[in-house]
């Protein structure tokens, strides 16, 4: 647990560091970069499910799809088209759809399709604080339910997924998603939307806190399928990269349609 807490905060710091010196190109990179390192840990859990991405290419156009949704007028369709035609060429060489074409696909949509909403965010609101607040509700979800559970969970969630996941957790997970939604936007109310309000932030954060448990869980099926713990070590207390970002996978494009059409 405390190795946990001091990475949190340590990549805290991190995060609030590199938007303080670098601005708005820096949340970018950094994006960029924990999207990379992402996709290459999912790919190793495919592979050891026994299928064979390309891993290198997969990463590369995840790059092109993170970078260029930011720096080309926010065009990520366009851009996936592209990485569709490029990545379509490989069945020349690599015809086997199922073990090589479709996993590198899956972890390209999965990943930084789903990541370049951060992105995309940042571009049409002109502010690192929106997907700011989006991270932050949907990380807090996890600290929520750990806590909630570890105290007063006693109902299983999914056991036959996540054995250590109750319902007490869950609901305390949304709560305190909830709760960081509006302190933050008490905080910050100049650099969010005026739309936001506090009764909004409340639901928007609650929405995305149960999408982060469920982004959880996917990547707790994959881990099981793979028969590994973690999907790394790169992180003290946490694990990998992608045990890091999971949670933050379906809320980013979820996110960015709530904000888009409710604020």
């Amino acid at each position: 647990m405390r190795k946990r807490i001091a990475s949190t905060l340590g990549l805290w710091a991190v995060i609030i560091a590199v938007l303080v010196l670098f601005g708005a190109d820096g949340g970018v990179l950094l994006l960029a970069a924990l999207t990379a390192l992402t996709q290459i840990e999912f790919y190793q859990l495919l592979e050891k499910m026994g299928y064979r991405p390309l891993k290198a290419l997969g990463a590369g156009l995840g790059l092109v799809l993170v970078l260029g949704s930011y720096y080309l007028d926010g065009r990520p369709l366009d851009l996936l088209a592209l990485a569709m035609i490029v990545l379509a060429f490989t069945l020349l060489v690599w015809p086997n759809i199922r073990q090589v074409f479709l996993p590198t696909l899956f972890g390209l949509i999965y990943v930084p399709f789903m990541l370049q909403f951060y992105t995309l965010i940042m571009h049409d609101y002109g502010t690192v604080m929106v997907p700011i607040w989006i991270v932050a509700v949907s990380k807090f979800s996890d600290v929520g339910g750990l806590l909630v559970g570890m105290k007063f969970g006693k109902h299983k969630l999914c056991p036959h997924i996540s054995p250590k996941k109750t319902i007490e957790g869950a609901l305390g997970g949304v709560a305190v998603s909830a709760l960081v939604g509006v302190l933050l936007l008490a905080g910050f109310p100049d650099q969010l939307p005026d739309g936001l309000t506090w009764l909004k932030a409340a639901l928007i954060a609650a929405i995305l806190g149960d999408l982060a448990l469920v982004s959880d869980l996917i990547e707790s099926i994959l881990k099981r399928r793979a028969g590994v713990k973690d999907s790394g070590s790169a992180i003290p207390g946490i694990g990998g990269i992608f045990d890091l970002t999971d949670s933050l996978i379906l809320t980013a494009p979820a996110g960015y349609l709530l904000f888009k059409y409710l604020v």
